[in-house]
């Protein structure tokens, strides 16, 4: 299993199969409704055309209206490119996985301060537009302790378990042009 500080990563991840090359992500969108409200709004780019060292690997930002923290992501490594069971759309790569470092901290009236934490990330691409079909994982942490400090993810009694949400709005585009493949 990969460790990530004192956070021991399981679930899907761990059996997913090889990388079938290069991609990069870009994206936004929201997650979930409550009151009229997005549960989590999100959008980025991670690994800007397929180069690592731009930007930092990227950024990407998800913020939890419900709790009111801004997650932004900017030191952003990609894990793994690959293809999802189900083949749709028919490309060879539609599924990302990715990891970093960045900050935490709160919005709308939320004043906690900026902290430093580190996240991993799954995203899918399912076919045009995104809304339902796309799905997003994240989970941001506490790099020393491993505590889960904010979670977008269909099962939230195991935030190591990678499970991705669909999208309920907006769109998740995977690339796979500009990698040299």
């Amino acid at each position: 299993m990969p460790v990530f500080g004192a956070f021991t990563l399981s679930g899907a991840f761990c059996t997913s199969p090889p990388a079938q090359g290069g991609c990069w992500l870009t994206g936004g969108g929201t997650i979930g409704k409550t009151k009229g409200m997005p549960d989590f709004s999100f959008g980025g780019v991670v690994n800007p055309g397929c180069s690592p060292t731009a930007a930092g690997g990227g950024n990407w930002h998800a913020v939890d209206h419900v709790h009111h923290l801004h997650f932004k992501g900017q030191q952003i490594t990609v894990i793994g490119c690959s293809g999802s069971p189900d083949k749709a759309p028919r490309v060879k790569v539609n599924t990302i996985d990715f990891d970093g470092t960045g900050t935490l901290s709160g919005s709308d009236g939320n004043p906690s301060a900026p902290r430093p934490v580190c996240f991993i990330g799954h995203a899918e691409d399912h076919g045009e537009p995104g809304a339902g079909k796309d799905r997003l994982y994240l989970n941001v942490v506490d790099c020393t302790t491993g505590a889960t400090l904010q979670l977008i993810s269909t099962d939230p009694a195991n935030p190591s378990d990678i499970d991705p949400v669909a999208i309920s709005s907006g769109n998740l585009q995977i690339h796979p042009t500009g990698c040299g493949k």
